[in-house]
């Protein structure tokens, strides 16, 4: 019987992705997380005395800003080679984009797998073979799979592949395979990387995603971590999730239908903070709250939405510390509040709120606001606008939210002032 470690997608030393754009973010403890996850991966290797740890692709995030990443990674791997434990990988779309790897060398106890074909590992005193093939650019729309030899006989045969498989959403479509190419070469686990979301694919045979092992952004909620594979008699007898990601990163939602007290509000708020802390094991949380649910405080929560979210970072901070940050608050609620007196009247108010209203979520026909967007693009730096940022404006998506945010902000606005009229 013996153990290893399969993951994925390291990402060693990722630049923070927008992140400088929140002032309260904790910039330090989000950039040093990927080290810190993979320290934990080590341990772990070190802990349950495994035979080798399996590495599918994207242990770095592109070039290094210096050679303090290759000095991290040595250290590391040192550190696995005084237990005797070897290290397998293969090369990534993101390593593949890496040149200052090229200038260091591997260590000793890290083989990286050939990318000009598929390359074969003989582990004799284990009776293990590990077929593998590295990305030799970054982007790689070939069939990586079809060049697999079948399973060697009487031994495991273990397959390391960075492959989006039959496409996942959220992950470019990199060396597709299907399920079935995998399945047809007879081997007993197939290691694969890309996907930052764990997954068991299948069971006969295991093909495992392991997912990223420390999330980076918003859109990488949840536990993160590896798989912790035992094998006996050349089968996979237990296969094992470990968490190994230092802040975690969640989206909650909190339905406010029928609650007409603020405070009432606040209490939901904070008990549910709590509870995600118990969820997380107490690693520090990095959360967006999703309010939602028809509630008559809708249009008071809409109207100063800043105000409403300073006030939630604030009971954040007196429930949980430095252990939380709440990156976003989204209050899609909706007002239980009737519009026909105040539309009837005919009355400023009532134009203006038949104007907001009727202003369609997607503004692409109205004149002008390409020029605005574009406007809007020389004012801020250009991490604001990537994929991972709330003002991806590349996405119609985002355009939608931020119209009806606006839209009710507007609505709240009016409303609130119903006192006031201007006939």
């Amino acid at each position: 019987m013996f153990k290893f470690i399969h993951a994925a997608d390291i990402h060693l030393d990722s630049p923070l992705r927008g992140l400088s754009r929140y002032e309260s973010a904790p910039v330090d403890a989000i950039r040093d997380a990927c080290r810190r996850a993979f320290q934990n991966l080590v341990d772990l290797a070190i802990e349950e005395k495994v035979a080798f740890v399996l590495l599918a692709g994207d242990l770095y995030d592109g070039d290094w800003k210096d050679y303090s990443t290759g000095i991290f990674l040595s250290r590391q791997m040192g550190r696995l080679n005084r237990h005797n434990i070897k290290v397998f990988c293969v090369a990534g779309n993101h390593d593949a984009a890496n040149r200052m790897t090229k200038a260091l060398d591997t260590p000793s106890n890290m083989k990286i797998l050939s990318a000009g074909k598929v390359e074969t590992v003989k582990l004799e005193e284990l009776s293990v073979a590990i077929h593998g093939r590295s990305f030799k650019t970054r982007h790689v729309d070939e069939n990586l799979a079809a060049g697999f030899c079948s399973a060697q006989k009487d031994i495991f045969n273990i397959g390391l592949l960075h492959t989006s498989l039959d496409g996942r959403e959220g992950h470019a479509n990199y060396a597709p395979c299907s399920l079935d190419d995998l399945v047809s070469k007879g081997y007993q686990y197939w290691a694969l990387g890309h996907i930052h979301k764990q997954e068991i694919v299948a069971k006969d045979p295991f093909v495992v995603f392991p997912g990223c092992i420390q999330g980076r952004h918003i859109k990488e909620t949840g536990p993160k971590g590896c798989v912790l594979v035992t094998v006996e008699n050349k089968t996979v007898k237990d296969i094992e999730k470990i968490s190994l990601d230092v802040l975690r990163w969640t989206q909650t939602q909190i339905d406010l239908t029928d609650i007409g007290d603020r405070r009432e509000i606040l209490e939901i708020i904070r008990q549910t903070i709590e509870q995600e802390q118990i969820s997380a094991d107490n690693r520090p949380l990095a959360m967006r709250l999703k309010l939602i649910g028809a509630t008559k405080l809708s249009d008071q929560l809409a109207a100063f939405p800043e105000n409403f979210e300073q006030q939630i970072k604030a009971l954040g901070a007196e429930t949980a510390g430095d252990q939380l940050w709440i990156e976003r608050v989204e209050n899609n609620t909706q007002g239980k509040y009737d519009l026909d007196t105040t539309l009837a009247d005919g009355n400023t108010r009532g134009k203006l709120l038949k104007s907001i209203i009727s202003t369609p979520d997607n503004l692409d026909h109205i004149a002008g606001i390409a020029d605005k967007i574009a406007e809007l693009r020389q004012k801020l730096p250009p991490q604001a606008f990537g994929p991972d940022s709330i003002l991806d404006l590349n996405h119609e998506q985002t355009i939608k939210r931020i119209t009806k945010e606006a839209k009710k902000m507007l609505i709240g606005r009016l409303l609130s002032t119903r006192g006031n009229d201007e006939n």
